[in-house]
């Protein structure tokens, strides 16, 4: 008996730590309008993930391995994080996009379309390169 008290200690303990493990935020929340965003816990980011890939007619998985593309196939960045606002309607995805710097901009989610490309799941844009790049800088929510 006190092993299975032991097990179990361990278990919650390890579990704590992965909880309040240094990860990267993959769903965040603005409370309000121009508010800085903020993460969302666990259990909320993973609904809400879910939420936003099955509106794009993708798993969770593919949503967030999805690439942004041109509309004649040409990759231009890659979906980092998924933007909420206050009601928990998805607004914005975070993309990095290709080049030097790895710079990140919020691109409206009224600019994408999912598309399949031989099978993968991507999303496109009408936007050029130009126009991704002159989009707001991402700026991550404080820790």
């Amino acid at each position: 008996m006190s092993r299975i008290v032991a097990l179990a200690a361990a278990l919650s303990i390890t579990a704590s730590v992965a909880a309040c493990s240094d990860r990267d935020d993959d769903v965040v929340q603005a409370p309000a309008p121009g508010a800085a965003p903020a993460s969302l816990p666990d259990g909320q980011a993973d609904v809400a993930a879910t939420n936003a890939a099955l509106a794009f007619g993708m798993t969770r998985e593919q949503l967030e391995d999805a690439d942004i593309v041109s509309r004649d196939n040409a990759d231009l960045g890659d979906v980092e994080t998924l933007v909420l606002d206050a009601s928990g309607a998805l607004t914005h995805l975070v993309v990095e996009l290709n080049g030097p710097g790895d710079m990140k901009v919020l691109v409206p989610v009224a600019d994408v379309a999912p598309i399949d490309r031989n099978g993968d799941k991507d999303l496109a844009t009408d936007l050029t390169p130009g126009q991704l790049q002159a989009l707001p800088a991402w700026t991550p929510p404080a820790r």
